[in-house]
């Protein structure tokens, strides 16, 4: 009796020393797979975003259970190789990365359905499917607005929430009911979330307030107030100085302005 006490005593001390040690190892490879993901938004490189993407992936082969974080993240750099594939338009990799972001949103869904996050990354990886497959866009524009409206019952006040609903309004033309001038709104919306947001937690997402004030620039610059522009895209690059796609944009609007 006294053995398999001491026995059952010492696997309780161990299980309290080895369990925050493995949850430290964990958070750590997260954070640094995270910071990959930003250095690859930064520089908008594809490898590196790649690189993040295979480290989640890593990560997740070596937990015995799925961690929602894990699948979120890997959907993220998804979405980012999505988007950077439509830009460079190469519609294959559009497909595979687009189709793989649903494909993990949905088992994070799964895990987390509570997660109001989820529901709006699966709303913009649904609006590249409009790119894709045109024939498709009642479906698929009908699908849009009903994850959205999933996400703000979830989590209202989420400052990326606002942000992706302001990208996807944005890149909506004005006769379905977007345009830059209803994207600002959710753009104002998203900063001023942002503004109160406090993530102690290191595993928990924490990106888009650089990306806030740059899409706000952007959509100022759409309707040409530029010095607005300017201002967001300054504010931009002072929260993220590697920020590149503010600075170019930045030049950009300043050059506008020396050739009106």
């Amino acid at each position: 009796m006294n053995k398999a006490r001491n026995i059952s005593c010492i696997l309780i001390i161990f299980l309290i020393l080895i369990v925050p040690l493995l949850n430290a190892k964990l958070n750590q490879k997260i954070v640094e797979a995270k910071s990959i993901l930003k250095k690859g938004l930064n520089n908008w490189n594809p490898k590196l975003l790649k690189d993040a993407r295979d480290l989640f992936l890593n990560i997740l082969l070596g937990e015995k259970d799925e961690n929602v974080y894990i699948l979120y993240y890997i959907a993220l750099c998804d979405y980012r190789l999505t988007t950077y594939y439509v830009a460079t338009e190469k519609k294959e990799e559009v497909e595979i990365y687009s189709k793989e972001g649903q494909k993990y949103i949905e088992k994070a869904i799964e895990s987390d359905p509570s997660f109001g996050e989820l529901y709006a990354l699966y709303a913009s990886l649904f609006g590249v499917e409009i790119i894709l497959h045109p024939e498709k866009a009642i479906v698929i524009g009908l699908k849009i607005p009903e994850y959205f409206a999933s996400a703000f019952q979830k989590d209202p006040n989420n400052p990326r929430i606002n942000l992706l609903k302001g990208i996807s309004v944005f890149y909506t033309p004005e006769a379905y009911g977007g345009g830059a001038k209803k994207a600002i709104e959710f753009f104002n919306k998203s900063i001023n979330s942002f503004e109160k947001e406090h993530i102690e937690d290191p595993i928990k997402p924490s990106w888009g307030k650089e990306e806030a004030y740059l899409y706000l620039g952007l959509a100022y610059k759409q309707i040409k107030e530029y010095d607005k522009a300017k201002a967001h895209m300054k504010k931009s690059l002072e929260i993220n100085p590697d920020y590149g796609y503010a600075a170019i944009e930045l030049s950009k609007i300043k050059k506008d302005v020396e050739n009106k």
